[in-house]
């Protein structure tokens, strides 16, 4: 309510300011801001069915509140303005006073309050000599090395006098000298290797020289070199998770490093590396699924491995597939114990594709997310095969954890295109585990590649 008197004030005076003075300032264009605020009150929110919605709607309204808001504000200060220079320094006070009761931090409307009050009560003194005092104070500031508050004084010369020259110079003087000591400043951090204060120094003179390229290019060079190292980081943290087992985590480190940097082009080939890794593991876990008739489980695994980019069109036909055998299955424990299975009972197992991993897999485990979100691996040794080779004695598990551990230094290598270190380590990976499909697939690449080296 108390704002609502306020702005009726303010119409008022502003309405009988205009009138009084009768300056012929064309009439401002009507039906504009008011009509913005007729339509949007024509629309009711409970057409509005989103949350988001309501509030991109009540946001849109406030902006519009306060843009008719700083208009209204400007013309009276206009009129206040025009009351001062025509002597009527009461009235000039009272306006100023107004707007000040609504926006308190108009420098504008509190410069002329001020001086319009002390005009009024001391009517000997000339608006020359109030302004030769503020250039004194101006000067004095000034000399004792206080830019922020002579330019002050300065701009509220400027208040009373728009057009006034020596007051002008010494605003874009003291800018300058503003400009070059943040510019000095930014190139100080720059030096010591600080690089986010040195952006701030110079984001500063940018709102006194918006136009200087010099500066601009620096501080954009300044940006790339943070992002960089920032993309640098990110990517190092990926490959630390990556080495611990961590795929998933791994590549959400690269989608940041991405989001920093999205042009960079390793990072994009590490991130989708990766992701073809995950969808192939969970990939390989549904054929393991598979095999050991663990439909539901088999199923699950496939999905995943399509939501990771796997070929849609080959999930769906497993999809199907197991999704036979399960009936199947389940058919088959309905009928009497004697009777053979026809063939039509027995479908076809799923094909089992081994997908070559980019980043490094060396026959570990498959990758699958719990309910945490983070990786886990599914030991080789829950399977009906894993348990006969460890019972057989063939491969110790110190064996396979050691073929691993040299399938991953051998990728390490490979990233780096240090491929004769990578075909070393691959081979040891073999002697070590002659099952260790990954490794094998890795040192048939290097050859189809690079052939033998």
């Amino acid at each position: 309510m108390k704002k609502l008197m306020l702005f009726t004030l303010i119409f008022s005076l502003a309405f009988c300011a205009a009138r009084a003075q009768q300056t012929g300032r064309p009439q401002r264009e009507t039906g504009k801001e008011a009509g913005m605020m007729l339509d949007l009150q024509k629309i009711s929110l409970g057409t509005i069915s989103s949350v988001e919605q309501k509030k991109q709607y009540l946001s849109t309204v406030q902006l519009e509140k306060q843009r008719i808001q700083n208009y209204t504000l400007r013309m009276v200060y206009e009129n206040a303005y025009a009351l001062y220079r025509r002597g009527d320094y009461q009235r000039a006070q009272e306006l100023a006073n107004v707007i000040l009761s609504i926006d308190p931090s108009l420098s504008k409307a509190q410069t002329l309050a001020s001086e319009a009050g002390r005009m009024a009560v001391y009517g000997t003194v000339s608006e020359q000599e109030i302004i030769n005092m503020k250039y004194e104070e101006g000067r004095n500031l000034y000399k004792m090395g206080r830019l922020v508050e002579a330019q002050a004084k300065f701009e509220e010369i400027l208040v009373l006098r728009p057009y006034e020259p020596d007051a002008q110079n010494w605003v874009k003087r003291i800018d300058d000298e503003i400009a070059q000591q943040h510019t000095r400043r930014g190139f100080y951090a720059y030096k010591n290797g600080d690089y986010q204060e040195a952006l701030n120094q110079w984001y500063s003179v940018l709102l006194i020289k918006k136009d200087d390229k010099d500066l601009i290019n620096k501080i954009s060079e300044i940006e790339n070199t943070m992002k960089t190292e920032e993309n640098r980081k990110l990517v190092a943290g990926a490959f630390s998770l990556y080495n611990e087992g961590k795929l998933v985590p791994a590549y959400r480190e690269f989608e940041k490093a991405l989001e920093v940097q999205p042009g960079e082009q390793q990072t994009q080939k590490y991130a989708m590396q990766l992701k073809g890794e995950i969808a192939g593991g969970y990939y390989t876990a549904g054929n393991k699924a598979y095999g050991v008739k663990q439909y539901d489980k088999a199923i699950n695994n496939w999905k995943e491995a399509k939501n990771w980019g796997y070929n849609q069109n080959d999930i769906n036909t497993l999809v199907k597939n197991a999704e036979k055998a399960k009936a199947a299955a389940l058919l088959a424990r309905k009928k009497p114990a004697d009777k053979p299975a026809t063939e039509e009972e027995d479908p076809t197992p799923a094909p089992v594709v081994t997908v070559e991993p980019l980043l490094g897999g060396g026959g570990a485990a498959p990758v699958q997310v719990g309910p945490d979100g983070q990786p886990i691996t599914v030991d080789q040794g829950e399977t009906p095969i894993g348990k006969m080779i460890d019972k057989q004695g063939t491969i110790s598990e110190d064996a396979r954890q050691a073929s691993i551990e040299r399938y991953r230094i051998g990728i390490s290598y490979y990233n780096q295109a240090n491929f004769d270190k990578a075909k070393e380590e691959w081979q040891a990976a073999l002697q070590l585990n002659p099952e260790n499909s990954d490794a094998a697939l890795g040192l048939k690449r290097i050859e189809a590649q690079y052939g033998a080296r």
